[in-house]
Protein backbone atom coordinates (compact mmCIF):
# COMPACT_ATOMS: atom_id res chain seq x y z
CA UNK A 1 0.00 0.00 0.00
CA UNK A 2 1.48 3.36 -0.80
CA UNK A 3 -0.05 4.92 2.08
CA UNK A 4 3.10 7.01 2.36
CA UNK A 5 0.54 9.65 2.91
CA UNK A 6 0.72 13.28 2.25
CA UNK A 7 3.97 15.15 2.64
CA UNK A 8 4.35 18.93 2.73
CA UNK A 9 6.24 18.98 -0.56
CA UNK A 10 3.90 21.08 -2.65
CA UNK A 11 2.51 24.58 -2.50
CA UNK A 12 -1.27 24.96 -2.67
CA UNK A 13 -2.68 25.56 -6.13
CA UNK A 14 -5.90 27.53 -6.26
CA UNK A 15 -8.70 26.73 -8.67
CA UNK A 16 -9.37 29.10 -11.53
CA UNK A 17 -12.25 30.68 -9.60
CA UNK A 18 -10.18 30.84 -6.38
CA UNK A 19 -12.64 28.51 -4.66
CA UNK A 20 -11.45 27.51 -1.21
CA UNK A 21 -11.58 24.01 0.22
CA UNK A 22 -14.49 24.27 2.66
CA UNK A 23 -14.30 22.66 6.08
CA UNK A 24 -17.28 20.50 5.17
CA UNK A 25 -15.60 19.17 2.02
CA UNK A 26 -12.29 18.69 3.83
CA UNK A 27 -13.95 16.60 6.55
CA UNK A 28 -15.64 14.59 3.81
CA UNK A 29 -12.30 13.92 2.12
CA UNK A 30 -10.77 13.03 5.51
CA UNK A 31 -13.41 10.35 6.03
CA UNK A 32 -13.14 9.02 2.48
CA UNK A 33 -9.37 8.50 2.60
CA UNK A 34 -9.58 7.00 6.10
CA UNK A 35 -12.29 4.56 5.03
CA UNK A 36 -10.46 3.65 1.82
CA UNK A 37 -6.88 3.43 3.07
CA UNK A 38 -6.84 3.89 6.84
CA UNK A 39 -4.94 7.17 6.49
CA UNK A 40 -5.54 9.74 9.22
CA UNK A 41 -5.30 13.15 7.60
CA UNK A 42 -4.61 16.07 9.93
CA UNK A 43 -5.74 19.65 9.47
CA UNK A 44 -2.14 20.55 8.63
CA UNK A 45 -2.56 18.70 5.33
CA UNK A 46 -5.48 20.82 4.17
CA UNK A 47 -3.43 23.13 1.87
CA UNK A 48 -1.79 20.16 0.20
CA UNK A 49 -5.11 18.38 -0.20
CA UNK A 50 -6.41 21.50 -1.89
CA UNK A 51 -3.44 21.45 -4.27
CA UNK A 52 -3.69 17.77 -5.16
CA UNK A 53 -7.46 17.73 -5.64
CA UNK A 54 -7.55 21.14 -7.30
CA UNK A 55 -5.64 19.75 -10.26
CA UNK A 56 -8.15 16.95 -10.68
CA UNK A 57 -11.11 19.31 -10.35
CA UNK A 58 -9.78 21.40 -13.22
CA UNK A 59 -9.37 18.30 -15.38
CA UNK A 60 -12.99 17.32 -14.70
CA UNK A 61 -14.16 20.92 -15.29
CA UNK A 62 -15.96 20.99 -11.95
CA UNK A 63 -16.79 24.19 -10.09
CA UNK A 64 -15.22 23.59 -6.69
CA UNK A 65 -14.18 21.06 -4.03
CA UNK A 66 -17.73 20.54 -2.84
CA UNK A 67 -18.67 19.69 -6.41
CA UNK A 68 -15.83 17.15 -6.56
CA UNK A 69 -16.96 15.56 -3.29
CA UNK A 70 -20.47 15.20 -4.71
CA UNK A 71 -19.07 13.83 -7.98
CA UNK A 72 -16.97 11.33 -6.05
CA UNK A 73 -19.66 10.08 -3.69
CA UNK A 74 -23.02 10.56 -5.43
CA UNK A 75 -22.32 11.61 -8.99
CA UNK A 76 -20.74 9.94 -12.00
CA UNK A 77 -17.47 9.42 -10.13
CA UNK A 78 -19.10 7.04 -7.67
CA UNK A 79 -19.23 4.33 -10.33
CA UNK A 80 -16.44 5.05 -12.80
CA UNK A 81 -13.29 4.36 -10.77
CA UNK A 82 -12.78 7.92 -9.56
CA UNK A 83 -12.26 6.71 -5.98
CA UNK A 84 -9.05 4.98 -7.05
CA UNK A 85 -7.87 8.22 -8.66
CA UNK A 86 -8.71 10.01 -5.41
CA UNK A 87 -6.63 7.53 -3.41
CA UNK A 88 -3.77 7.85 -5.88
CA UNK A 89 -3.84 11.64 -5.54
CA UNK A 90 -3.77 11.60 -1.76
CA UNK A 91 -0.92 9.16 -1.36
CA UNK A 92 2.64 10.20 -2.05
CA UNK A 93 5.26 7.95 -3.49
CA UNK A 94 8.45 9.91 -3.09
CA UNK A 95 11.16 7.32 -2.62
CA UNK A 96 14.53 6.30 -4.02
CA UNK A 97 16.90 3.36 -4.23
CA UNK A 98 18.81 2.31 -1.10
CA UNK A 99 16.63 4.37 1.23
CA UNK A 100 17.42 3.71 4.92
CA UNK A 101 20.50 1.60 4.04
CA UNK A 102 20.85 0.07 7.52
CA UNK A 103 17.91 -2.18 6.67
CA UNK A 104 19.55 -3.51 3.53
CA UNK A 105 22.79 -4.08 5.46
CA UNK A 106 20.87 -6.06 8.08
CA UNK A 107 19.17 -8.09 5.35
CA UNK A 108 22.53 -8.82 3.72
CA UNK A 109 24.48 -9.67 6.88
CA UNK A 110 21.93 -11.37 9.13
CA UNK A 111 19.19 -12.85 6.96
CA UNK A 112 20.46 -13.81 3.53
CA UNK A 113 23.26 -16.12 4.79
CA UNK A 114 20.54 -18.49 6.06
CA UNK A 115 19.42 -19.06 2.48
CA UNK A 116 22.78 -19.92 0.92
CA UNK A 117 21.83 -23.60 0.91
CA UNK A 118 19.13 -23.14 -1.73
CA UNK A 119 16.27 -22.81 0.73
CA UNK A 120 13.49 -20.75 -0.90
CA UNK A 121 13.23 -17.12 0.19
CA UNK A 122 9.94 -15.23 -0.03
CA UNK A 123 9.75 -11.50 0.71
CA UNK A 124 6.80 -9.10 0.82
CA UNK A 125 7.18 -5.36 0.30
CA UNK A 126 3.80 -4.30 1.68
CA UNK A 127 3.92 -0.65 0.59
CA UNK A 128 6.04 -0.94 -2.53
CA UNK A 129 5.18 2.42 -4.09
CA UNK A 130 7.00 2.87 -7.42
CA UNK A 131 9.31 -0.10 -6.86
CA UNK A 132 12.60 1.36 -5.66
CA UNK A 133 12.58 -0.60 -2.38
CA UNK A 134 11.82 -3.91 -4.09
CA UNK A 135 14.43 -3.56 -6.81
CA UNK A 136 17.05 -2.53 -4.24
CA UNK A 137 16.30 -5.70 -2.27
CA UNK A 138 16.32 -7.80 -5.41
CA UNK A 139 19.77 -6.60 -6.48
CA UNK A 140 21.18 -7.25 -3.02
CA UNK A 141 19.67 -10.75 -2.98
CA UNK A 142 20.94 -11.53 -6.46
CA UNK A 143 24.40 -10.32 -5.48
CA UNK A 144 24.42 -12.49 -2.36
CA UNK A 145 22.51 -15.66 -3.32
CA UNK A 146 22.82 -15.59 -7.10
CA UNK A 147 20.52 -14.39 -9.82
CA UNK A 148 19.16 -17.90 -10.47
CA UNK A 149 18.67 -18.97 -6.85
CA UNK A 150 15.25 -19.71 -5.35
CA UNK A 151 13.87 -16.34 -4.27
CA UNK A 152 10.90 -14.11 -5.05
CA UNK A 153 9.56 -10.75 -3.94
CA UNK A 154 5.93 -9.65 -3.88
CA UNK A 155 5.28 -5.92 -4.06
CA UNK A 156 1.87 -4.57 -3.09
CA UNK A 157 0.40 -1.11 -3.00
CA UNK A 158 -2.93 0.65 -2.80
CA UNK A 159 -2.07 2.92 -5.75
CA UNK A 160 -2.73 1.43 -9.18
CA UNK A 161 -0.72 4.25 -10.73
CA UNK A 162 2.34 3.41 -8.64
CA UNK A 163 2.06 -0.30 -9.38
CA UNK A 164 2.08 0.48 -13.10
CA UNK A 165 5.16 2.65 -12.63
CA UNK A 166 6.90 -0.10 -10.64
CA UNK A 167 6.23 -2.69 -13.35
CA UNK A 168 7.88 -0.43 -15.93
CA UNK A 169 11.07 -0.40 -13.80
CA UNK A 170 12.49 2.76 -15.41
CA UNK A 171 14.00 5.43 -13.16
CA UNK A 172 15.87 8.69 -13.42
CA UNK A 173 19.57 8.73 -12.59
CA UNK A 174 18.69 10.86 -9.56
CA UNK A 175 16.54 8.09 -8.06
CA UNK A 176 19.44 5.61 -8.16
CA UNK A 177 22.18 7.97 -7.01
CA UNK A 178 22.62 6.24 -3.61
CA UNK A 179 22.59 2.69 -4.94
CA UNK A 180 26.08 1.09 -4.66
CA UNK A 181 27.89 1.41 -7.97
CA UNK A 182 28.57 -2.29 -8.40
CA UNK A 183 24.82 -3.01 -8.19
CA UNK A 184 24.02 -0.27 -10.69
CA UNK A 185 26.60 -1.56 -13.16
CA UNK A 186 25.56 -5.18 -12.80
CA UNK A 187 21.77 -4.96 -12.71
CA UNK A 188 20.71 -1.74 -14.43
CA UNK A 189 20.65 -0.79 -18.10
CA UNK A 190 21.74 2.75 -18.94
CA UNK A 191 19.49 4.72 -21.27
CA UNK A 192 20.80 6.17 -24.52
CA UNK A 193 19.50 8.80 -26.90
CA UNK A 194 16.04 9.94 -25.81
CA UNK A 195 16.38 7.73 -22.72
CA UNK A 196 19.59 9.38 -21.59
CA UNK A 197 19.39 10.25 -17.90
CA UNK A 198 17.33 7.14 -17.13
CA UNK A 199 18.11 3.56 -16.19
CA UNK A 200 16.06 0.35 -16.41
CA UNK A 201 16.17 -2.66 -14.10
CA UNK A 202 17.62 -5.69 -15.89
CA UNK A 203 15.13 -8.42 -16.96
CA UNK A 204 16.92 -11.12 -14.96
CA UNK A 205 16.08 -9.16 -11.79
CA UNK A 206 12.49 -8.44 -12.78
CA UNK A 207 11.68 -12.13 -13.33
CA UNK A 208 11.84 -12.69 -9.56
CA UNK A 209 9.29 -9.95 -8.80
CA UNK A 210 5.55 -9.51 -9.13
CA UNK A 211 3.30 -6.62 -8.18
CA UNK A 212 -0.28 -6.74 -6.96
CA UNK A 213 -2.90 -4.34 -5.64
CA UNK A 214 -3.33 -4.74 -1.88
CA UNK A 215 -5.08 -2.74 0.82
CA UNK A 216 -3.47 -3.29 4.22
CA UNK A 217 -6.76 -2.50 5.94
CA UNK A 218 -9.20 -4.53 3.88
CA UNK A 219 -7.48 -7.15 1.72
CA UNK A 220 -7.51 -10.80 2.89
CA UNK A 221 -4.35 -12.60 4.04
CA UNK A 222 -2.03 -14.05 1.44
CA UNK A 223 -2.16 -17.79 0.84
CA UNK A 224 1.32 -18.48 2.20
CA UNK A 225 3.67 -16.93 4.75
CA UNK A 226 6.75 -14.79 4.17
CA UNK A 227 10.36 -15.02 5.32
CA UNK A 228 10.76 -11.22 5.38
CA UNK A 229 8.25 -8.36 5.35
CA UNK A 230 9.13 -4.74 4.63
CA UNK A 231 6.43 -2.24 5.62
CA UNK A 232 8.30 1.03 5.83
CA UNK A 233 7.19 4.65 6.07
CA UNK A 234 3.48 3.94 5.96
CA UNK A 235 2.51 3.12 9.54
CA UNK A 236 3.26 6.69 10.61
CA UNK A 237 0.16 7.85 8.74
CA UNK A 238 -2.27 5.55 10.57
CA UNK A 239 -3.90 6.27 13.91
CA UNK A 240 -3.02 4.01 16.83
CA UNK A 241 -5.91 1.57 16.38
CA UNK A 242 -5.37 1.20 12.64
CA UNK A 243 -1.61 0.82 13.11
CA UNK A 244 -2.15 -1.97 15.63
CA UNK A 245 -4.59 -3.67 13.26
CA UNK A 246 -2.05 -3.57 10.44
CA UNK A 247 0.78 -4.85 12.65
CA UNK A 248 -1.32 -7.82 13.77
CA UNK A 249 -2.18 -8.55 10.15
CA UNK A 250 1.49 -8.43 9.13
CA UNK A 251 2.52 -10.70 12.02
CA UNK A 252 0.08 -13.36 10.88
CA UNK A 253 1.70 -13.25 7.43
CA UNK A 254 5.25 -13.71 8.79
CA UNK A 255 6.93 -17.02 9.57
CA UNK A 256 8.08 -17.63 13.14
CA UNK A 257 11.63 -16.41 13.71
CA UNK A 258 11.52 -14.11 10.69
CA UNK A 259 11.73 -10.33 10.45
CA UNK A 260 9.46 -7.33 9.91
CA UNK A 261 11.10 -4.06 8.85
CA UNK A 262 9.42 -0.72 9.56
CA UNK A 263 10.53 2.85 8.85
CA UNK A 264 13.04 4.47 11.19
CA UNK A 265 10.51 7.16 12.14
CA UNK A 266 7.87 4.60 13.06
CA UNK A 267 7.41 3.09 16.52
CA UNK A 268 5.40 -0.08 17.09
CA UNK A 269 6.43 -0.50 20.72
CA UNK A 270 3.78 -2.36 22.69
CA UNK A 271 1.62 -3.07 19.66
CA UNK A 272 2.28 -6.80 19.44
CA UNK A 273 3.48 -9.42 21.88
CA UNK A 274 4.49 -11.51 18.88
CA UNK A 275 7.47 -9.29 18.02
CA UNK A 276 10.81 -8.41 19.61
CA UNK A 277 13.22 -5.74 18.42
CA UNK A 278 16.50 -7.11 17.07
CA UNK A 279 17.86 -3.93 15.47
CA UNK A 280 16.55 -0.37 14.98
CA UNK A 281 13.10 -0.74 13.35
CA UNK A 282 13.69 -4.47 12.71
CA UNK A 283 11.47 -6.91 14.60
CA UNK A 284 11.61 -10.67 14.83
CA UNK A 285 8.46 -12.75 15.18
CA UNK A 286 8.77 -14.94 18.24
CA UNK A 287 8.77 -18.68 17.84
CA UNK A 288 12.05 -19.31 16.02
CA UNK A 289 15.78 -18.67 16.07
CA UNK A 290 17.16 -15.22 15.33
Amino acid sequence: MSANAIQNDEAPTALANNSALSEKAFKGFQKLIFDAAGISMSAEKKPLIASRLGKRIRVLNLVDYDGYYHYLTKGEGAGNGEMQRFVDLLTTNETYFYREPQHFEYLSKHILPRYNNGQPLRIWSAASSSGEEIYTMAMIIADSLGIDSNWEILGTDISIRMLESARQAIYSDYRVRLLPKHLRHRYMLKGKGKQQGYVAVAPEIRKHIRFEYYNLIESPPHASLFDVIFCRNVLIYFNKDTKQQVIQHLCKQLKNGCCLFTGHSESIHGMSNMLKAVSPSVYQKLGGAA
